[in-house]
């Protein structure tokens, strides 16, 4: 069965979950959304938290790893101070001791039934603490028209973490398989069939992202893989 659905979280229990480090946690490492094309502006987010009793100095930097549409599909970040133009792609902001506040990132699709979709990294660096750094993923996708549903993102990917190999079950609408290096170069391709093994034999250890694509080559699935 498939479905559109204008929010889904990868991650269960948004608000519930932590993903720490020792002077800031996030709520997420990766957020969904899945949405249809008529609406031009989609939103998503997740929270920050100070852990400690001090100011903290945060930097973002938004690094797009895939952007399909035309030229005005674009992505803002409005972070704890301000909202910012889309040609901003990294600035600070000041978080209070033990304060909470919304990190939120603007997906925007002003073309009407346009199929649109990105894949957009978001690094957290504490400035005076740069080993205190975390990548949250979004994933936006819009289907190429209101009747058009996309997948259901229900893919799972094993072993991970890998030495070598990969598969998936539950990918009957996977056609094709992209990866990408956390500096967003894609390493991989692959077009899918089922029970195949995909090797990533000449890439180095590390954590890539696998990026799942339908028939139409619109992303509805993103999983991190990590290499050892």
């Amino acid at each position: 069965m498939k479905r559109l659905s204008t929010i889904l979280f990868l991650l269960s229990g948004l608000y519930s979950v932590c993903f720490a480090q020792s002077t800031f946690n996030v709520s997420a490492l990766e957020v969904w959304e899945i949405a249809q094309p008529t609406i031009p502006d989609i939103e998503a987010h997740f929270n920050i938290t100070n852990t400690t009793g001090a100011v903290q100095t945060i930097r973002w930097e938004r690094i797009v790893v895939s952007l399909v549409g035309d030229d005005d599909t674009k992505t803002q970040v409005c972070d704890l101070n301000q909202c910012y133009l889309a040609h901003v792609s990294t600035k600070t902001f000041d978080i209070d001791p033990g304060h909470t506040g919304p990190i939120i990132l603007h997906f925007l699709n002003p073309n009407a039934y346009q199929g649109a979709s990105g894949i957009i990294d978001l690094k957290m660096t504490n400035v005076n603490t740069p080993s205190d750094s975390v990548t949250v993923t979004f994933l936006y996708t819009s289907s190429l028209s209101g009747t058009d549903d996309l997948p259901v993102a229900n893919v799972k990917l094993f072993p991970n973490p890998t030495v070598e190999n990969f598969q998936l079950t539950n990918a009957d609408d996977v056609h094709r398989i992209r990866v990408f290096s956390l500096d967003s170069r894609e390493v991989a391709r692959f077009t899918a069939t089922p029970g195949q093994i995909y090797s990533l034999a000449s890439q180095p250890a590390g954590t890539y992202l696998l990026a799942l694509e339908d028939a139409n080559g619109q992303a509805f699935q993103a999983i991190r893989l990590v290499k050892n």
